[in-house]
């Protein structure tokens, strides 16, 4: 799971189904989220990538909650715009939904393996 290191306290990032979910409301699909964030008028990317983080930091926390671990409260909106630095907000939120839908896949070998010996995949 990701994180990210605010004012010295570290909270977890998830991009669930539930901000995916609020991700396709706002922008349309996926892709308006990416050329929302990514265009060129500053101000709006910034706010847009804010509202991002909060919903994934909201997602971290109901995640660490459902599966019993510690679910700190994030930051308001307003401490996130006294505390954040912009380069490190944007590094976050890439790494959390990079590392969130890279997934490890376990398969059991093939039944008619013959000798109990299973071919390398």
């Amino acid at each position: 799971m990701r994180s990210i290191t605010i004012a010295g306290r570290e909270y977890p990032l998830r991009f669930t189904l539930r901000v995916v979910k609020a991700c396709t409301e706002r922008y349309g699909s996926l892709e308006g989220l990416f050329d929302t964030t990514q265009q060129k008028d500053g101000l709006q990317a910034l706010d847009e990538s804010l509202w991002l983080l909060e919903a994934m930091l909201d997602g971290g926390r109901r995640y660490n909650e459902a599966n019993g671990l510690e679910a700190p409260v994030p930051p308001d909106h307003e401490t996130l715009l006294d505390v954040l630095d912009l380069v490190e907000m944007q590094t976050a939120i890439h790494s959390a939904m990079a590392g969130d839908s890279a997934r490890t896949v376990e398969a059991d070998p093939p039944k008619n393996a013959g000798d109990g010996e299973a071919e390398a995949l």
